[in-house]
């Protein structure tokens, strides 16, 4: 194991630390692997590069600082996959690993993106946000087509955007981290899961200004263009978002055969949001056998289905199949949306035993755009709990609604419109008052 303190890190706040912490993962590479370790103490840094076979490991009291200077990150084009988003943001990362194995962040230290540097002024006009920084940097971890990764125990606190991206990656466990990105954060995401393979997550708080988690298919960055997001699982976690707890799509690859079970979705505003296509330059994501198991949603709204973010249209999109949610409770206030383009193939879409508590509509100011407040489908009117539309094999079996202080908004438990093989049984949807149960057409 070597010590950053024997490389000249002083773990005085105001020490920048990048050389000699790059400097000990130089030396532990040409070992042939080892330990970095970080005692106790604040490592002010730019841009580390993580080698294969070696690790990084935080005592409990260790902080990695995000430098606030620019220069002392990597540049944009560092590695071809590196791909600067539209999103006000450059193409820099506090910790970066790029085509490596057997690599490894540890411990119950922090490591810190400093996002305060960058941007911690309330904006007047939307005081749910930050203003816009002039220059941020981008995923603070960041992993790309690499194996073997574990990254476990440690806090990853104020990420300037998205706090964990993996790229193109195989083989990975993230398990018992501590998330946390103030709500004002712009696309202040958790852990963002793109074309890997063979992923699990467990364990983990995230307290996010974007999305907690997300499963994304956005293959054209990378070297490997056959790489598809699959066999990823997530078990055992908590969930806080004003946007969305699980945001499934993006890009134009593939997503299939991932699980998650034994969540907590708490003050949210969507919390499982699946759709196909978000840009109309792109054919959309195919998504196939997504099972979600026992999840309590207190949300906003419960759960997004939809093949185009700008709700139905007449345009090709690529296909989704075999969804199912079994064992959901939970608290909503807009509807459940199941919705296809025209022709679109939106099928096989299941829920067993779930029940919802609807309410009254709300809407947050310190935490809502009344223009955006809900993505796209904010300007969707929909009054009935379950807004069904263009899909086929709709199956609900031991599926409630109960209603609470619903005022004169709700006009049905469930509509549906256009779904060919549209099964109930044991089902309870209670009309609102002044409602109906179901609206069928």
């Amino acid at each position: 194991m070597l010590n950053v303190r024997d490389f000249g890190a002083s773990g005085q706040a105001g020490q920048l630390c990048t050389d000699c912490i790059q400097e000990a993962i130089e030396k532990a590479s040409q070992a042939g692997g080892g330990t970095v370790l970080f005692p106790a103490g604040t490592y002010l840094s730019g841009s580390i590069h993580l080698r294969s076979n070696v690790g990084l490991h935080l005592e409990n009291g260790a902080t990695i600082l995000g430098s606030p200077n620019p220069e002392d990150y990597n540049k944009d084009d560092f590695c071809v996959q590196n791909q600067v988003f539209k999103e006000r943001v450059s193409g820099a990362h506090l910790i970066c690993a790029v085509e490596v194995e057997n690599v490894s962040i540890s411990g119950f230290g922090r490591i810190d993106g400093n996002r305060q540097a960058f941007s911690d002024r309330p904006w007047a006009e939307h005081p749910h946000l930050f203003e816009y920084p002039h220059w941020r940097p981008a995923q603070m971890l960041y992993f790309c087509e690499s194996s073997n990764i574990s990254i476990e125990n440690v806090q990853l606190y104020n990420a300037p955007y998205w706090t964990c991206f993996l790229h193109g990656c195989d083989d990975v466990s993230i398990k018992g981290l501590k998330i946390w990105n103030d709500q004002r954060t712009w696309n202040g995401d958790g852990i963002d899961i793109d074309c890997c393979r063979r992923v699990t997550v467990s364990d983990c708080n995230i307290d996010s200004g974007d999305d907690c988690l997300t499963l994304r298919g956005n293959v054209r960055p990378l070297k490997d263009q056959s790489r598809v997001c699959e066999q990823v699982t997530v078990n055992n976690c908590i969930l806080r978002t004003r946007c969305n707890a699980f945001r499934i799509g993006v890009g134009n690859g593939t997503i299939r055969d991932c699980v998650i079970n034994n969540c907590i979705i708490r003050d949210t505003r969507t919390g499982i949001c699946i759709i196909s296509r978000y840009s109309q330059q792109s054919e959309g994501v195919h998504i196939e056998n997504i099972l979600f198991n026992n999840i309590y949603l207190d949300c906003q709204r419960p759960l997004l289905v939809s093949s185009d973010v700008r709700g139905s249209q007449d345009e090709p999109v690529k296909a989704m199949r075999n969804i199912s949610f079994n064992h959901l409770r939970g608290k909503g206030q807009r509807s459940c949306y199941v919705t296809a383009n025209k022709n679109a193939v939106l099928e096989n879409i299941s829920f067993s035993d779930v029940a919802f508590e609807y309410g009254s509509v709300n809407y947050d100011p310190q935490r809502d755009d009344p223009q955006r407040s809900y993505g796209e489908f904010g300007r969707v009117t929909a009054d009935s709990a379950f807004y069904l539309l263009n899909a086929q094999d709709l199956s609900f079996e031991r599926v409630r609604i109960d209603w609470r202080d619903e005022g004169d908004f709700w006009r049905s438990a469930m509509y549906a419109e256009n779904i060919q093989g549209l099964q109930q049984h044991n089902c309870r949807f209670s009309a609102p008052a002044g409602g109906s149960d179901c609206i069928v057409k």
